[in-house]
């Protein structure tokens, strides 16, 4: 991949080797300079986490303001952003000027995000959190206005380590820390990674009291699970496997971790946590592992680490309680599917109506035509495998 090269006014601390270059760049050329729609490792559950309704009507409430200020002249305050650069650049220096030479994908937006949004959508190009897309009307009504900002200047500081690079725990930080002394995006209760959000002390409970630690643990800063990754899984999907279990499927798919979960009659899913419906959980997912305890290589096999799988057992929980089923019957039927072979060549997928094969007749798929349909599938043909076995 080429280089970019940007020169602008250097800035440095005595005694650090970290650095910031102020340059500008005509709004419309911000994606071919910047990683714009990067979601930085182990922030994915925060980006998540700020696709709220006070983001958007911030985002909206930018774009009036800059149409204000181009159109009419209103005073406003400049465009910027602030971006991390996570590898080491080439710094050339001439007195107070400095030129960087540097990768598009080692960028990283850490602060202004929401005006970054406000500006993309403006322009009809791809952005973080929410859409993008124009429709024909706004493209023909605003025609003269995403003219005008498209050459309009943004300010942009990047920040690096000419030396020594960036860490990722210099990179998270640096965004907690931006956004926290910015009032940047509205994040709820996630204004650090090691906040709390409602359902955190049941997740803590589970991660104790089945030694998840002992299976490679649980992500607190990602969304979902990598193949690279070493974890067994993320407090986000602990999360919607809590609410499912409860909840069932409506209210899994809507919660929101920062919120209190509640069913549609008021009850809170943390009430009912608290009345013992823990203990269900526990049960199940103690016998889902028990396969894992003498063959850890099962662990990272196939399906097994996907959070459809998760949240679709989580489901069968919640039918299995429903029809009355005892702790050592949600055991059993944990263990049966516990048991299950997730690689993606078990021919048992056959009988699973949202799989089937790839175009090479080798690996089985998701053949759904949504999320959700693939979620209530897998439920349904896990459900049929562990009642078949089970007492209920």
């Amino acid at each position: 991949m080429s280089k970019l090269n940007l020169t602008g006014r250097l800035a440095s601390r005595a005694g650090k080797t970290v650095k910031s270059l102020v340059t500008y760049l005509p709004a419309i050329e911000l994606e071919n300079y910047l990683s714009v729609t990067r979601v930085y490792p182990d922030l994915e559950v925060f980006y998540d986490a700020a696709k709220n309704k006070t983001n958007l009507k911030k985002v909206i409430d930018i774009q009036e303001d800059i149409k204000n200020e181009l159109l009419a002249g209103a005073v406003g305050s400049p465009l910027s952003l602030t971006v991390v650069l996570e590898a080491s650049p080439t710094l050339i220096t001439t007195g107070k000027r400095g030129n960087i030479e540097y990768e598009r994908a080692s960028t990283f937006v850490v602060g202004n995000v929401l005006f970054l949004v406000a500006i993309l959508k403006t322009l009809g190009i791809k952005a973080p959190l929410f859409s993008s897309r124009l429709s024909s009307s706004e493209i023909k009504k605003n025609s003269i206005y995403r003219q005008m900002l498209a050459k309009d200047e943004v300010m942009v500081t990047f920040v690096f380590d000419d030396e020594n690079g960036l860490s990722e725990d210099q990179v998270r930080e640096f965004f907690f820390k931006y956004n926290r002394q910015h009032l940047g995006l509205h994040l709820t209760q996630f204004s650090s990674p090691d906040e709390t959000f409602p359902l955190k002390p049941f997740i803590s409970k589970l991660t104790k009291d089945l030694n998840l630690e002992g299976y490679g643990g649980v992500s607190t800063r990602s969304k979902h699970v990598k193949a690279s990754d070493s974890y067994l899984t993320t407090e986000y999907i602990l999360f919607k496997f809590l609410v499912g279990s409860v909840a069932g499927p409506q209210v899994q798919e809507t919660a929101m971790m920062s919120k209190d979960v509640t069913f549609a009659s008021g009850l809170k899913v943390l009430d009912v946590l608290e009345d013992g419906y823990i203990k269900y959980i526990e049960a199940f997912l103690r016998g889902w592992l028990q396969p894992l305890e003498n063959n850890n290589k099962l662990t990272r096999v196939g399906f097994r680490l996907s959070a459809q799988i998760w949240q679709a057992l989580s489901l069968v929980v919640h039918q299995l309680v429903i029809g009355g089923a005892s702790i050592k019957d949600l055991t059993q039927a944990g263990l049966i599917l516990g048991e299950l072979d997730y690689n993606k060549k078990a021919t048992h997928w056959h009988n699973c109506k949202v799989m089937g094969l790839d175009s090479n007749g080798r690996l089985f798929k998701n053949t759904a035509s949504s999320t959700r349909e693939f979620r209530n599938g897998l439920a349904q043909y896990f459900l049929t495998l562990a009642t078949s076995n089970v007492n209920t």
